[in-house]
């Protein structure tokens, strides 16, 4: 297997464990505001890494490194907040799909100035990955519940996650879980300023256990991401990753027998060939 289709296969876990970390997150953050549901995660995400950095024996990373992390955590917690927040408010029809398309578009811009434009085939794959990604996503509107607003926080949600694509992948090598301690803390950092602004109560992680589960959902799949852009660009790890949509849809057809609509079936086959035409 090459060091391309090993970052790909890492990549498209990484989609798997991102699809179930921003399930669970939405679920919490019907019981608490999104800034504490991040507060649960991030925090889980930093100890994790935390535990296993010492038993993996890494040392400290450079000062670049944490920087990178630090900004990585920052528009992370952004993104993620903002998602939560329409998830949890059932805008889910118009934010997903707008999150996860504009989530893979900046990278692949940033890597077409850093590395330059990739080759036709992959750079189609990553066209009809966007197309792919919205038809999966896509939920009909019922009874107007979906609203403009709904847009707005996707695009915000997508350009965050964008940023975090890129600054993670900045973390220099031969480093994986110290400088994600960093950006987790960081995370922590800027949802705890929230919660102190509004006034709100610190969440106790034991009585909102599906918050921790998605911060160590999220936190794996970090992992992941930043492995996978080690042994392949980061435009292509960034798109593989957000197809994540279509494995949850794939996923939630094969374990709980749930029907589809057209669009999203539909949706779901134009990312498998995309996926094919990007790790080629």
């Amino acid at each position: 297997m090459t060091t391309h289709l090993l970052g790909a296969v890492y990549a498209l876990i990484a989609a798997l464990l991102y699809g179930g970390a921003d399930f669970s997150g939405g679920v919490a953050a019907r019981r608490l505001n999104q800034y504490q549901v991040l507060l649960i995660t991030a925090l889980t995400g930093a100890a994790v890494m935390f535990i296993v950095a010492l038993l993996w024996g890494e040392g400290f990373p450079s000062s670049k490194s944490i920087f990178n992390a630090g900004l990585a955590g920052i528009f992370g917690s952004i993104g993620l907040a903002t998602l939560y927040k329409a998830l949890a408010f059932k805008r889910a029809g118009i934010v997903a799909p707008a999150s996860a398309v504009v989530a893979a578009a900046v990278p692949v811009v940033y890597s077409a100035f850093a590395e330059g434009l990739p080759d036709t085939v992959t750079l189609s794959g990553f066209i009809l990955a966007g197309i792919g990604i919205w038809l999966t996503t896509r939920l009909d509107v019922v009874n107007g519940e979906i609203s403009n607003d709904g847009l707005i926080q996707g695009i915000i949600s997508g350009l965050a996650f964008g940023g975090f694509f890129i600054f993670i992948a900045r973390i220099e090598p031969g480093y994986i879980f110290s400088p994600l301690i960093f950006g987790k803390l960081a995370a922590a950092a800027v949802s705890l300023i929230f919660i102190i602004n509004k006034r709100l109560p610190t969440p106790n992680p034991i009585k909102h256990p599906i918050a921790v589960f998605s911060g160590f959902l999220d936190i794996s799949a970090n992992v992941l991401y930043l492995v996978s852009t080690s042994l392949t660009r980061v435009d292509i790890a960034a798109v593989l990753v957000c197809t994540y949509p279509a494995a949850t849809v794939i996923l939630a057809v094969l374990i709980f027998k749930e029907k589809i609509s057209r669009s999203q079936a539909f949706g779901v086959l134009v990312c498998v060939i995309a996926v094919a035409m990007i790790i080629v």
